[in-house]
């Protein structure tokens, strides 16, 4: 295929896909939102347009949807520019792309997340339209906890001291998205924010009294030292998790309506 993004492609391209089997549509959540001094407020859609096509090409019978944004921001209100969406809306887009999709014949539906304040409402629409359309398979990628997880490991398979990663325009963003492209990144401005260990109660306070109760320039690690070539370590270590998050989910799946069959047969 020339390109695996549904809006770039003709309606007679996407009937001759569905045709031949490509039977997956992979749906990012992302937003418009602040990312520090450095970084633009179109990151997390230009990671999940990254991520979508990447996680396409693995699974091989799949095409990316465009990316959702904005997303649930709010805790990032507190910088000028972010947006967000209130959360009946978010969840109503997210259910309409999902409508869409099953029209047109999809088989599979993969819900994934490139923005943290999606996570936990993508989760719970997957597990809601799963309901809804059974003969479905309508599955999200890795969870927030996993996500984080990750971005601790990798901090020590790296060598970096603990909270460089730390979740929003850190070392792994920033190196990221110099990966996909260096002129993104405001090099000048590089600045730390908040780096140390993402405790319960700070999580607490970020998500509830906004990102700028605990980093006034709006970044959680140090990106200061963040390099092209470790983004693309970060960003094939971050998509085999993801991968295998999703094929897992989907061999759940899989089993699960096995099981559902024979109790009907």
């Amino acid at each position: 295929m020339k390109t695996y993004l549904l809006e770039e492609m003709t309606w007679p391209e996407i009937k001759e896909a569905l045709e031949r089997g490509v039977d997956t549509v992979i749906i990012y959540a992302a937003s418009i939102e602040q990312h520090g001094p450095a970084l633009p407020e179109m990151t997390d859609t230009t990671l999940g347009y990254a991520e979508a096509v990447d996680l396409a090409k693995r699974l091989g019978n799949a095409l990316a949807a465009p990316v959702i944004r904005p997303g649930l921001s709010k805790h990032h209100l507190g910088f000028p520019g972010s947006i967000t969406l209130r959360p009946e809306v978010f969840k109503g887009v997210v259910e309409d792309y999902i409508a869409s999709y099953v029209h047109h014949g999809f088989k599979k539906v993969i819900l994934c997340a490139s923005h943290g304040g999606n996570f936990q409402t993508i989760d719970a629409i997957a597990e809601e339209q799963a309901q809804k359309y059974p003969d479905v398979c309508i599955v999200a990628g890795c969870s927030l906890d996993e996500l984080d997880a990750s971005l601790a490991e990798m901090e020590v398979l790296e060598g970096l001291p603990v909270g460089t990663c730390g979740g929003h325009a850190c070392d792994w963003e920033t190196s990221i998205m110099m990966a996909l492209d260096e002129n993104y990144v405001r090099r000048d401005k590089l600045q730390a924010g908040y780096v140390g260990a993402l405790t319960g109660e700070l999580l607490q306070r970020f998500f509830e009294k906004g990102v700028n109760s605990v980093s006034e320039i709006g970044v959680m690690g140090d990106p200061t030292g963040a390099e092209a070539e470790r983004g693309q370590r970060y960003f094939a270590y971050l998509q085999d998790m993801q991968e295998a998050a999703v094929r897992k989910h989907i061999r759940e799946w899989e089993e699960q309506r096995k099981g559902v069959n024979r109790k009907e047969q």
